[in-house]
Protein backbone atom coordinates (compact mmCIF):
# COMPACT_ATOMS: atom_id res chain seq x y z
CA UNK A 1 0.00 0.00 0.00
CA UNK A 2 0.88 3.56 -0.68
CA UNK A 3 0.67 6.02 1.88
CA UNK A 4 1.21 9.47 0.65
CA UNK A 5 4.90 10.83 2.24
CA UNK A 6 4.53 13.68 4.74
CA UNK A 7 6.16 16.86 5.50
CA UNK A 8 10.04 16.86 6.56
CA UNK A 9 9.47 13.13 6.67
CA UNK A 10 13.53 13.11 5.93
CA UNK A 11 14.16 15.27 9.03
CA UNK A 12 12.48 14.12 11.05
CA UNK A 13 13.54 10.48 10.94
CA UNK A 14 17.43 12.14 11.40
CA UNK A 15 16.35 14.01 13.94
CA UNK A 16 14.02 11.71 16.01
CA UNK A 17 16.36 8.84 15.65
CA UNK A 18 14.38 6.06 15.65
CA UNK A 19 16.42 2.84 16.82
CA UNK A 20 15.02 -0.77 16.52
CA UNK A 21 13.40 -2.16 19.56
CA UNK A 22 12.23 1.72 20.40
CA UNK A 23 8.74 2.95 21.84
CA UNK A 24 8.07 6.59 19.77
CA UNK A 25 4.82 8.24 19.87
CA UNK A 26 2.90 9.81 17.15
CA UNK A 27 0.61 12.46 18.93
CA UNK A 28 -0.65 13.25 15.60
CA UNK A 29 -1.62 9.88 13.17
CA UNK A 30 -3.00 11.57 10.47
CA UNK A 31 -2.94 9.52 7.51
CA UNK A 32 0.22 7.64 8.89
CA UNK A 33 2.78 8.86 6.82
CA UNK A 34 5.29 9.55 9.83
CA UNK A 35 3.63 6.62 11.61
CA UNK A 36 4.38 3.80 9.30
CA UNK A 37 7.83 5.87 8.10
CA UNK A 38 8.99 5.10 11.76
CA UNK A 39 7.47 1.62 12.30
CA UNK A 40 9.84 0.43 9.35
CA UNK A 41 12.94 1.79 11.10
CA UNK A 42 12.27 0.37 14.37
CA UNK A 43 11.81 -3.51 13.57
CA UNK A 44 12.02 -5.69 14.92
CA UNK A 45 9.87 -5.45 18.29
CA UNK A 46 10.03 -1.93 18.50
CA UNK A 47 6.48 0.02 18.72
CA UNK A 48 4.82 3.25 17.60
CA UNK A 49 1.82 4.53 19.04
CA UNK A 50 -0.52 6.91 16.73
CA UNK A 51 -2.99 9.55 18.38
CA UNK A 52 -5.56 10.45 15.95
CA UNK A 53 -8.44 12.88 17.44
CA UNK A 54 -10.00 12.77 14.64
CA UNK A 55 -12.96 9.57 15.04
CA UNK A 56 -13.55 9.88 11.08
CA UNK A 57 -10.14 10.51 9.66
CA UNK A 58 -8.47 7.86 12.44
CA UNK A 59 -11.60 5.37 11.04
CA UNK A 60 -10.55 5.82 7.84
CA UNK A 61 -6.84 5.75 8.71
CA UNK A 62 -7.03 2.23 10.13
CA UNK A 63 -9.03 1.04 7.40
CA UNK A 64 -6.38 1.80 5.11
CA UNK A 65 -3.81 0.38 6.65
CA UNK A 66 -5.36 -2.83 8.41
CA UNK A 67 -3.30 -5.20 6.25
CA UNK A 68 -0.07 -3.42 5.89
CA UNK A 69 2.71 -5.48 7.37
CA UNK A 70 3.98 -2.98 10.12
CA UNK A 71 0.27 -3.10 11.33
CA UNK A 72 1.40 -5.40 14.35
CA UNK A 73 3.55 -2.64 15.70
CA UNK A 74 1.16 -0.15 15.77
CA UNK A 75 -1.04 1.41 18.84
CA UNK A 76 -3.93 3.40 17.66
CA UNK A 77 -5.59 5.54 19.81
CA UNK A 78 -8.59 7.87 18.63
CA UNK A 79 -8.10 10.06 20.96
CA UNK A 80 -6.90 14.04 21.77
CA UNK A 81 -2.81 14.33 22.52
CA UNK A 82 -3.98 16.11 25.86
CA UNK A 83 -4.57 12.85 27.27
CA UNK A 84 -1.12 12.27 26.26
CA UNK A 85 0.04 11.06 29.93
CA UNK A 86 -2.44 9.05 30.68
CA UNK A 87 -2.68 7.14 27.26
CA UNK A 88 0.83 6.26 27.76
CA UNK A 89 0.31 5.00 31.21
CA UNK A 90 -2.52 2.91 30.48
CA UNK A 91 -0.40 0.98 27.38
CA UNK A 92 2.62 0.58 29.85
CA UNK A 93 4.07 2.87 27.07
CA UNK A 94 7.85 5.06 28.08
CA UNK A 95 8.51 6.67 24.92
CA UNK A 96 11.95 7.06 22.90
CA UNK A 97 10.53 9.82 21.23
CA UNK A 98 7.29 11.91 20.39
CA UNK A 99 6.85 13.23 17.50
CA UNK A 100 3.79 16.27 16.76
CA UNK A 101 2.77 17.46 13.22
CA UNK A 102 0.43 19.74 13.89
CA UNK A 103 -0.42 20.60 10.66
CA UNK A 104 -3.96 20.95 8.90
CA UNK A 105 -4.55 17.72 7.24
CA UNK A 106 -5.25 17.84 3.62
CA UNK A 107 -8.15 15.02 4.39
CA UNK A 108 -10.15 18.12 6.24
CA UNK A 109 -9.79 20.47 2.96
CA UNK A 110 -10.79 17.54 1.02
CA UNK A 111 -12.98 15.28 2.34
CA UNK A 112 -14.28 15.96 5.52
CA UNK A 113 -17.24 18.70 4.46
CA UNK A 114 -16.97 20.69 7.77
CA UNK A 115 -16.25 24.06 6.22
CA UNK A 116 -12.08 24.14 6.34
CA UNK A 117 -11.56 25.27 3.06
CA UNK A 118 -13.29 28.27 2.02
CA UNK A 119 -13.24 26.55 -1.83
CA UNK A 120 -16.04 24.68 -1.04
CA UNK A 121 -19.56 25.30 -0.12
CA UNK A 122 -19.82 23.43 3.05
CA UNK A 123 -21.12 23.87 6.67
CA UNK A 124 -19.42 26.15 8.67
CA UNK A 125 -18.15 23.59 11.24
CA UNK A 126 -14.13 23.38 11.64
CA UNK A 127 -14.13 20.84 14.69
CA UNK A 128 -11.97 18.36 14.37
CA UNK A 129 -14.04 16.14 16.14
CA UNK A 130 -17.86 16.64 16.02
CA UNK A 131 -18.85 14.07 18.82
CA UNK A 132 -20.47 15.85 21.77
CA UNK A 133 -17.79 15.02 23.95
CA UNK A 134 -14.84 13.44 23.05
CA UNK A 135 -12.93 11.28 25.47
CA UNK A 136 -12.28 14.14 27.87
CA UNK A 137 -12.54 16.92 25.67
CA UNK A 138 -15.38 19.81 26.11
CA UNK A 139 -17.95 19.98 23.40
CA UNK A 140 -16.57 22.22 21.23
CA UNK A 141 -18.60 25.72 19.48
CA UNK A 142 -18.65 25.36 15.45
CA UNK A 143 -17.28 28.42 13.11
CA UNK A 144 -21.45 29.09 12.86
CA UNK A 145 -21.69 29.50 16.11
CA UNK A 146 -19.28 31.84 17.09
CA UNK A 147 -19.60 33.82 13.60
CA UNK A 148 -22.99 34.47 14.32
CA UNK A 149 -23.48 34.91 18.17
CA UNK A 150 -20.34 36.37 19.35
CA UNK A 151 -20.29 40.40 19.46
CA UNK A 152 -18.30 42.34 16.98
CA UNK A 153 -15.28 42.97 19.03
CA UNK A 154 -15.24 39.78 20.24
CA UNK A 155 -14.78 38.71 16.35
CA UNK A 156 -12.83 41.36 15.86
CA UNK A 157 -10.20 40.28 18.85
CA UNK A 158 -10.29 36.72 17.27
CA UNK A 159 -8.98 37.51 13.45
CA UNK A 160 -6.58 39.86 15.05
CA UNK A 161 -4.77 37.29 18.08
CA UNK A 162 -5.01 34.27 15.65
CA UNK A 163 -5.37 35.37 12.44
CA UNK A 164 -3.37 38.49 12.27
CA UNK A 165 -6.00 39.87 9.69
CA UNK A 166 -4.96 43.48 9.36
CA UNK A 167 -8.91 44.39 8.34
CA UNK A 168 -10.28 42.34 11.44
CA UNK A 169 -12.78 45.77 12.20
CA UNK A 170 -13.96 45.63 8.72
CA UNK A 171 -14.64 41.99 8.36
CA UNK A 172 -16.30 41.70 11.99
CA UNK A 173 -18.92 44.43 11.38
CA UNK A 174 -19.40 43.07 8.15
CA UNK A 175 -20.41 39.72 9.80
CA UNK A 176 -22.23 42.19 12.21
CA UNK A 177 -24.63 43.71 9.42
CA UNK A 178 -24.98 40.84 7.13
CA UNK A 179 -25.92 38.33 10.18
CA UNK A 180 -29.03 40.56 10.88
CA UNK A 181 -30.40 39.92 7.31
CA UNK A 182 -29.59 35.67 8.03
CA UNK A 183 -27.19 33.58 9.53
CA UNK A 184 -24.25 32.95 8.04
CA UNK A 185 -23.61 29.29 7.89
CA UNK A 186 -21.70 28.10 4.84
CA UNK A 187 -17.87 28.76 3.58
CA UNK A 188 -19.65 30.87 0.84
CA UNK A 189 -21.78 32.85 3.24
CA UNK A 190 -18.59 33.52 5.04
CA UNK A 191 -16.42 34.70 1.95
CA UNK A 192 -19.13 36.46 0.53
CA UNK A 193 -19.24 38.80 3.68
CA UNK A 194 -15.35 39.01 3.50
CA UNK A 195 -15.18 39.81 -0.02
CA UNK A 196 -17.71 43.01 0.63
CA UNK A 197 -15.10 44.07 3.51
CA UNK A 198 -11.63 43.89 2.32
CA UNK A 199 -10.28 46.73 -0.73
CA UNK A 200 -9.47 45.63 -3.79
CA UNK A 201 -6.13 45.02 -4.03
CA UNK A 202 -5.95 42.67 -1.35
CA UNK A 203 -8.08 40.06 -3.26
CA UNK A 204 -5.36 39.85 -5.89
CA UNK A 205 -3.50 36.80 -5.71
CA UNK A 206 0.07 36.59 -7.59
CA UNK A 207 0.86 33.70 -10.07
CA UNK A 208 3.52 31.03 -8.44
CA UNK A 209 7.29 32.79 -9.07
CA UNK A 210 9.09 31.44 -11.85
CA UNK A 211 12.24 30.57 -11.32
CA UNK A 212 15.09 30.27 -12.80
CA UNK A 213 17.85 26.71 -12.42
CA UNK A 214 19.68 28.84 -9.51
CA UNK A 215 16.41 29.23 -7.67
CA UNK A 216 15.79 32.93 -8.05
CA UNK A 217 12.63 34.08 -9.16
CA UNK A 218 12.35 35.30 -12.21
CA UNK A 219 10.25 39.24 -13.35
CA UNK A 220 9.66 42.12 -11.41
CA UNK A 221 8.27 41.80 -7.90
CA UNK A 222 4.21 41.75 -8.12
CA UNK A 223 1.88 43.41 -4.96
CA UNK A 224 -0.85 41.21 -5.43
CA UNK A 225 -0.79 38.48 -2.72
CA UNK A 226 0.37 35.15 -1.79
CA UNK A 227 -2.54 34.08 0.18
CA UNK A 228 -6.83 33.86 -0.43
CA UNK A 229 -8.36 36.48 1.15
CA UNK A 230 -10.80 35.14 3.36
CA UNK A 231 -7.60 32.61 4.48
CA UNK A 232 -6.74 34.38 7.76
CA UNK A 233 -10.13 34.83 9.13
CA UNK A 234 -10.84 30.88 8.71
CA UNK A 235 -7.45 29.82 10.15
CA UNK A 236 -8.21 32.39 12.69
CA UNK A 237 -11.75 30.82 13.09
CA UNK A 238 -10.10 27.63 13.45
CA UNK A 239 -8.37 28.03 15.74
CA UNK A 240 -10.11 28.97 18.43
CA UNK A 241 -13.15 26.49 17.64
CA UNK A 242 -10.08 23.46 18.28
CA UNK A 243 -8.49 25.48 21.23
CA UNK A 244 -5.50 24.76 19.02
CA UNK A 245 -2.94 26.99 21.23
CA UNK A 246 -4.35 25.59 24.47
CA UNK A 247 -4.10 22.15 22.85
CA UNK A 248 -0.30 22.25 21.85
CA UNK A 249 0.45 23.67 25.42
CA UNK A 250 -1.06 20.92 27.12
CA UNK A 251 0.52 18.06 24.90
CA UNK A 252 4.15 19.78 24.33
CA UNK A 253 4.67 20.01 28.53
CA UNK A 254 2.67 16.33 28.72
CA UNK A 255 5.74 14.75 26.09
CA UNK A 256 8.50 16.35 27.72
CA UNK A 257 7.29 14.90 31.50
CA UNK A 258 7.17 11.39 29.95
CA UNK A 259 10.27 11.16 27.50
CA UNK A 260 12.26 8.74 28.85
CA UNK A 261 15.79 10.84 29.69
CA UNK A 262 17.82 11.02 26.00
CA UNK A 263 14.41 10.91 24.12
CA UNK A 264 13.97 13.31 21.53
CA UNK A 265 10.82 15.37 21.15
CA UNK A 266 10.03 16.87 17.53
CA UNK A 267 7.69 19.08 16.48
CA UNK A 268 6.53 20.47 13.03
CA UNK A 269 3.78 23.88 13.39
CA UNK A 270 2.68 25.67 10.28
CA UNK A 271 1.18 29.06 11.76
CA UNK A 272 3.75 31.84 13.44
CA UNK A 273 1.25 31.55 17.19
CA UNK A 274 2.25 27.94 17.25
CA UNK A 275 6.32 27.89 16.19
CA UNK A 276 6.23 30.79 19.13
CA UNK A 277 4.53 28.91 21.33
CA UNK A 278 6.74 25.88 20.93
CA UNK A 279 10.06 28.39 21.09
CA UNK A 280 8.74 29.81 24.14
CA UNK A 281 7.88 26.36 26.12
CA UNK A 282 11.75 25.02 24.72
CA UNK A 283 13.14 28.42 26.02
CA UNK A 284 11.13 27.93 29.23
CA UNK A 285 12.32 23.72 29.69
CA UNK A 286 16.07 24.60 28.89
CA UNK A 287 16.27 27.23 31.76
CA UNK A 288 14.76 24.37 33.94
CA UNK A 289 17.40 22.27 32.98
CA UNK A 290 14.66 19.59 31.62
CA UNK A 291 15.62 19.41 28.06
CA UNK A 292 18.81 20.48 25.91
CA UNK A 293 17.97 21.65 21.93
CA UNK A 294 20.00 19.44 19.65
CA UNK A 295 19.42 21.69 16.81
CA UNK A 296 19.37 25.37 17.38
CA UNK A 297 16.66 27.64 15.76
CA UNK A 298 14.16 26.02 12.94
CA UNK A 299 14.30 23.67 10.26
CA UNK A 300 12.46 24.57 7.05
CA UNK A 301 11.91 21.89 3.94
CA UNK A 302 14.06 21.84 1.47
CA UNK A 303 13.37 23.78 -1.83
CA UNK A 304 12.82 20.46 -3.81
CA UNK A 305 10.41 19.30 -1.08
CA UNK A 306 8.48 22.78 -0.93
CA UNK A 307 7.84 22.74 -5.38
CA UNK A 308 6.91 18.77 -4.79
CA UNK A 309 4.34 19.85 -2.02
CA UNK A 310 3.29 23.16 -1.20
CA UNK A 311 1.72 22.71 1.97
CA UNK A 312 5.21 22.20 3.03
CA UNK A 313 6.22 25.78 2.06
CA UNK A 314 4.85 27.04 5.88
CA UNK A 315 6.79 24.02 7.92
CA UNK A 316 8.87 24.71 10.70
CA UNK A 317 10.09 21.98 13.05
CA UNK A 318 11.95 22.09 15.98
CA UNK A 319 13.49 19.70 18.36
CA UNK A 320 14.52 18.85 21.81
CA UNK A 321 16.27 16.17 23.68
CA UNK A 322 15.28 15.40 27.03
CA UNK A 323 17.65 15.55 30.24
Amino acid sequence: MKVHEPVLLQEVLEYLKPVPGGQYIDATLNGGGHTLAIAERIQPNGVVLGIEWDSSLFQETELRIKNYELRKSLILINDSYTNLKSIAEKHDFQPDGILFDLGLSSWHYEASGRGFSFKKDEPLDMRYNTESRSKNQEARQTAAEIVNLYSVPELEQILRDYGEEQFARSISESIGLNRKKRPIMTTDDLVAVINVAVPDWYKQQSSPSRRRPNGRATGSPTPRRKIHFATKTFQALRVVVNDELGNVAKGVRMAIDILKPGGRLVVISFQGHEDKLVREIFKEQVKAGRIIQPVKGTIRPTWPEQQANPRSRSAKMKVAEKV
